[in-house]
């Protein structure tokens, strides 16, 4: 149980707004696209590693493993990239002592005080000392930053480049579509962030009323973002996959103020990944899974995967 605000996620106009002017620009594009050739090299090696040996969980050595090694490039913390593996892809999961939440808190505490050494040239060392309207942030604060951005920049993307994975090995129509047709790959993207939806709905607790509906105090209130991506009056036949889908207004993101800060940073992260699988010329199959499925109407999109075997064709 954590005793601090996840920022600025958890909180409200004008100070929001101030979080997200003081960290926009460690996410916007020209930022992320400096590091785009190290993602680059992260992703061809592990995913030639992957294939070239015998069949594996691909989820432990290529999609978790891809995804920390590109934290750690734009982070600026190449040594706590086994770290971060060794938490697993959701580090807020108490299923085991490896895997709970307490890992992440005594991580921030560890980073907080190393930042205020002034010893270091890493993005945590910025964020120590970042200013809020002339007020440097307190340690609160920089655990509600930086637990967002580790957390948050997880197992959404791991479930992303999974699902990647999956869906071409049972269509794999669809891998050889992008091979024929490579400008597809940006409408790829958004149609796997669409469906995926790496973060399906976020929690709420409600406070005395405020809107038009009485809602009771201190409720659990869920924002779906999957409902909007399925939208049968907004996407045509929701429940499949186009990689050529061009009108593509998902909620994968958010939408509004809350809008995800990493956009950015997952898109790029994904054309990388994809490019890599597109060029890479192989074909593979599932030789053994364990993924959870959404309930209906979602029947078939995948909630989240727990394991995935392939094998080279």
């Amino acid at each position: 149980m954590r005793d601090y605000r996840q920022l600025p996620l958890e909180v409200d106009p004008p100070r929001h707004h101030l979080y997200r002017s003081a960290l926009g620009p460690y996410f916007v594009r020209p930022t992320v696209e400096k590091s785009i050739p190290e993602f680059r090299r992260h992703t061809e090696a592990l995913f030639n590693q992957y294939f070239s040996g015998a069949s594996k969980d691909a989820i432990s050595t290529l999609v978790l493993p891809l995804v920390m090694e590109n934290l750690g490039v734009l982070y600026r913390r190449p040594q706590d990239v086994q770290e971060w593996i060794s938490w697993g892809p959701d580090v807020w999961t108490a299923e085991s002592p490896a895997r709970d939440g307490k890992v992440l808190h005594t991580y921030l505490d560890r980073i907080y005080a190393e930042a205020m050494e002034g010893n270091h040239s890493d993005i945590w060392s910025e964020l120590a000392i970042l200013e809020i309207e002339g007020t440097v942030i307190s340690a609160d604060e920089f655990r509600g930053i930086a637990g967002v951005m580790l957390a948050g920049g997880r197992d959404t993307v791991v479930k992303l480049f999974t699902g990647m994975l999956w869906h071409f090995a049972l269509h794999s129509e669809d891998l050889q579509l992008l091979r024929s047709n490579s400008a597809l790959i940006p409408n790829a993207i958004q149609e796997f962030l669409r469906f995926l939806t790496p973060l399906p709905e976020m929690a709420r607790t409600t406070t005395p009323e405020t809107g038009a509906r009485e809602l009771p105090v201190d409720r659990y209130v869920g924002i779906s973002f999957i409902s909007g991506n399925f939208d049968e009056f907004v996407f045509v036949d929701p429940l499949r996959i186009d990689i050529g889908r061009e009108k593509n207004p998902h909620l994968s993101f958010g939408f509004g103020p809350h809008t995800c800060l990493g956009n950015h940073i997952a898109e790029m992260e994904a054309k990388v990944f994809l490019e890599t699988l597109v060029n890479s010329g192989l074909q593979w199959e599932i030789v053994d899974s364990k993924i959870r499925f959404h309930q209906s109407p979602y029947v078939g999109v995948p909630d989240g995967f727990e394991s995935i075997t392939l094998q080279k064709l």
